[in-house]
């Protein structure tokens, strides 16, 4: 179980109503927060985990098939950043289960609207359709040192939450 924690303007263009009692969530990476962001190349729902920063992104358009899209960007991710597929596979199975929520965090809510800027420059200063992909801005988010997460990169966080072990062993 997991919770997609949706800016009031994401709301309302889903129609979705916020469930006012959530269970707390059953994944390693914890909740995400998602946010509409138009760029020139077109509008995107933009997906930032809370614990990690991950952010992966969907073409606005694509919002009929919200939930499982989302996954796959998120298998996607995980897979490009070096996470190994049994502990993909055991964080995915945790989307089994996406309630819909407010979001709580500010700190969390300023980290999205700053990677929503950065795919919009990306998205501006693209010089041809290879710059464009979403799966090379993801990957190239997911390495930019964050201040909330102490200057760290996002897949160092990924990796440490979704195999405890390796850390406990170093």
């Amino acid at each position: 179980m997991i919770t997609l924690r949706c800016t009031q303007k994401l709301q309302k263009f889903l129609g979705i109503v916020p469930a006012n009692k959530l269970e707390l969530s059953t994944a390693a990476l914890g909740d995400c927060y998602a946010h509409l962001v138009p760029t020139v190349s077109g509008d995107l729902i933009v997906f930032v985990n809370e614990k990690s920063l991950l952010t992966v992104a969907m073409p606005i358009w694509e919002s009929k098939n919200l939930v499982p899209l989302f996954r796959l960007r998120v298998i996607n991710l995980l897979g490009m950043i070096g996470i190994n597929p049994m502990e993909t596979r055991n964080e995915i199975s945790h989307f089994d289960q996406i309630q819909f929520g407010k979001t709580l965090s500010r700190s969390i809510v300023g980290s999205m609207n700053d990677m929503a800027w950065q795919y919009q420059v990306m998205a501006e200063t693209a010089e041809n359709k290879t710059d464009l992909s979403l799966s090379n801005a993801e990957l190239k988010l997911s390495q930019m040192p964050c201040k909330p997460i102490g200057y760290r990169v996002p897949a160092d966080i990924a990796k440490e939450l979704l195999n405890p072990k390796k850390k406990d062993a170093s």
